[in-house]
């Protein structure tokens, strides 16, 4: 079981003492309720045993549920930062299809569910040694009613687990309900705005987040049913043991030896009733562990991972270029009429070059920076940077060689932390012509988190960090889409230059065609076809033949009109 295995890794030597020191409190405890009965029936005081067994229980049970609970904390520390780690080696596309609610819900419930298994450990130990002392003790008043009696509890559990079953199909149908009210109640929260000024809008989405409440409730009150089942079946079976010892056909004599025994009977519908709820506990993990996984997840034991060190590393004013080999990428959806193929691209970039990406909506721009930073592996063909191909071997020292600013980009608190004294000089002049000064002397957590602070200051804070880390290669995407007239004129007319004489390959993602003469060359998308090259002196009159100055001598890629 996962679990276990995962107990054993965080301390196996823990565990074990928690698990026999559970099963102690578990005797301990039967052992107090013996006493008392033995010394009604034989009329001899075992007072200090009594006392001495009681206290050791209670002090047994407490250690018990705090080693327990220590080893649930690191667990859940531990399965957290495999989980987030394991974020970084999913594709991303994969991640993308996901979606961050689902992603969300295993970070938080499923591993809560985790924790919640392991805090249990305690009790399921402590209930199965109860029991097994309660029958032991039965046993030695009548061999015979002890027989039957075990037989009784193996059903009663046994019909516990079918019921169980029974209800898991109900269990992952009242996860997936969850998961779809999450995300609609997302939804509502990043469109605050416009349900807040339209209202028939709101009136839908509304109708629309109810509609996934009633599934939700459906789903929940199916597995509630079998839960009150389970709760009325241990009960029918508590009653049936208790009826079968009391009045079965066992003889006079043993009725009459069993006569304190019955009352030591009337404590097994508590062992038995922890086994089967507690035992849910781990049911629900066992589904939390399968989500994670079946999100593309991993919880398993951090492996070194490579991180191209068999490559010799890559100067960031040394290299040659970057091509792409017949690079395909082929986005499959469920729905046929949702996929898409961005290629075959045949390209040639080099350091000291600004590349415009410019095309329509929904042509793959963006999706071309994705596949160019490493971030989208091709469906086919080949990336060779420096002479190297980028395989899943080399794959985090490509992505090293990228600075790039995404549309959906983002300030990460306490990590992006830009102070004047780390800038060098031409550092500081860059900040404070983007009028970034300001914010130097701010805390990360102001810098990122403040309305004060607008977008388009956001996005220049993100700019000038991605310059700081003085990669080979800067890719933005629509970064003058929200910048002021001033700003537009400071990003292409200075920033862009400075990069190409610092001998930086610059990939700019636009639609500000004023601006095209900016670059050396222009990378045109539409949607199915493939990209073609044009000059930037085309946008302002006909269209010229371009060849890709990367493939000396290659024929012209094509002109679209």
């Amino acid at each position: 079981m996962r679990l276990l295995r995962l107990l054993a890794q965080v301390s196996a030597l823990q565990f074990t003492i928690a698990i026999f020191v559970s099963a102690l409190g578990g005797v301990c405890a039967m052992g107090a309720i013996i006493c008392v009965l033995e010394s009604l029936r034989s009329g001899n005081i075992l007072w200090w045993e009594f006392a001495s067994v009681a206290a050791l229980s209670v002090v047994i049970a407490r250690f018990s549920r705090a080693t327990l609970g220590g080893l649930a904390a690191k667990s859940i520390v531990r399965l957290r930062r495999r989980l987030v780690r394991s974020l970084l080696r999913v594709p991303l596309v994969d991640l993308e299809r996901i979606g961050p609610t689902r992603l969300l819900v295993a970070f938080t419930s499923d591993l809560a569910s985790v924790g919640s298994a392991v805090r249990n450990l305690a009790s399921l130990f402590a209930s199965s040694a109860f029991l097994l002392a309660l029958l032991a003790y039965i046993g030695w008043l009548s061999p015979t009613i002890m027989v039957v009696t075990s037989l009784l509890c193996v059903l009663c559990i046994g019909g516990a687990v079918v019921l169980r079953w029974l209800e898991n199909r109900h269990r992952r149908s009242g996860r997936e309900a969850w998961d779809s009210v999450l995300h609609a109640f997302n939804m509502m929260l990043d469109g605050v705005k416009e349900l807040q000024l339209n209202r028939p809008l709101a009136r839908r989405v509304l109708l629309s987040f109810e509609e996934r409440v009633r599934e939700l409730r459906r789903s929940s009150g199916e597995r509630a049913r079998y839960t009150d089942l389970v709760g009325a079946w241990i009960q029918a079976m508590f009653y049936v043991i208790l009826g079968t010892a009391a009045f079965g056909p066992f003889g006079d004599n043993a009725s009459l030896r069993l006569d304190f025994g019955l009352l030591a009977l009337l404590q097994i519908r508590r062992p038995l009733l922890s086994l089967v709820v507690d035992s849910r506990a781990f049911v629900e993990a066992s589904v939390a562990f399968q989500r994670i996984v079946e999100v593309g997840l991993t919880l398993a034991k951090d492996e070194h991972e490579r991180d191209g060190g068999q490559l010799p590393p890559a100067s960031s004013r040394g290299w040659r270029s970057l091509r792409f080999q017949g690079v395909l990428f082929r986005y499959e959806d469920e729905n046929s009429e949702g996929s898409f193929t961005l290629g075959p691209v045949e390209m040639t970039l080099r350091p000291g070059e600004i590349v415009f990406i410019a095309g329509g909506n929904g042509s793959g721009k963006t999706t071309l920076a994705k596949v160019l930073t490493g971030l989208y592996a091709p469906t086919s063909g080949t990336i060779v940077f420096d002479g190297y191909a980028v395989d899943d071997a080399n794959i985090r020292w490509y992505r090293g060689r990228f600075a790039a600013v995404f549309a959906d980009f983002c300030l990460f608190d306490g990590v992006v932390d830009l102070q004047r004294d780390d800038l060098d000089h031409e550092a500081e002049q860059l900040a404070i012509r983007l009028k970034l000064d300001r914010l130097m002397l701010a805390t990360p957590e102001s810098s990122s988190k403040s309305t004060a602070i607008s977008s388009g200051e956001r996005r220049r804070l993100a700019l000038l960090a991605a310059i700081i880390e003085d990669r080979p290669v800067l890719v933005l995407d629509e970064w003058a889409a929200d910048q002021d007239p001033h700003y537009k004129d400071v990003f292409y007319l200075e920033i862009l230059p400075r990069m190409r004489e610092l001998g930086k390959l610059v990939v700019v993602i636009t639609h500000d065609d004023r601006y095209f003469r900016t670059a050396d060359r222009v990378l045109w998308l539409e949607r199915g076809e493939p990209p073609i090259w044009r000059s930037p002196a085309s946008f302002a009159g006909a269209p010229e033949v371009v060849t890709d100055p990367g493939d000396r001598g290659t024929e012209t890629m094509g002109i679209r009109t």
